[in-house]
Parts: structure tokens; sequence; C-alpha cells
């Protein structure tokens, strides 16, 4: 239950700028409580949340490595 009402507020939470996204972890951490988890779980939930987003960021814009090495022309 209480992933279940972190993930409600970490997904509210988030807000979308031109280099991505970034999550308001006061806002979601208020919110989580709100809806019944316990401070240590949210916080500890939201931060691998935040984690998470700059994880799938810096994927997001890394150049993807090369298939092998073999050039594909056309």
């Amino acid at each position: 239950m209480e992933a279940a009402a972190v993930w409600c507020a970490g997904t509210a939470c988030v807000t979308a700028s031109s280099v991505g996204a970034d999550l308001d972890l006061a806002g979601a951490l208020a919110m989580a409580r709100e809806l019944g988890a316990t401070g240590w779980a949210a916080a500890e939930l939201l931060t691998a949340l935040r984690l998470g987003l700059a994880e799938g960021l810096a994927a997001r814009t890394s150049p993807t490595p090369d298939a092998g090495g073999v050039a594909h022309g056309g």
C-alpha cells in the first residue's frame, strides 16, 4: 500500500522541463504521507524514483553504442 501511495504521489509531482523531468520531492513526500505512506518509506521510495528519472534521462541523452562496429550505408 505504501508503494502505491508513493508511486501516485511521485508521478503526480513530476514536472517536465526543457532538459527533462524533475521531481518535487517535498511536495511528493507530503502527498505520499497524506495517502498513507510512512515518512521513512516514502523518503526511500521517492529517492529511488528521482534517481530513476535521472538515470532515464542520462540513458536517453547518451550516444547509443555502435552495434558491433558494422557501418550501415544507404
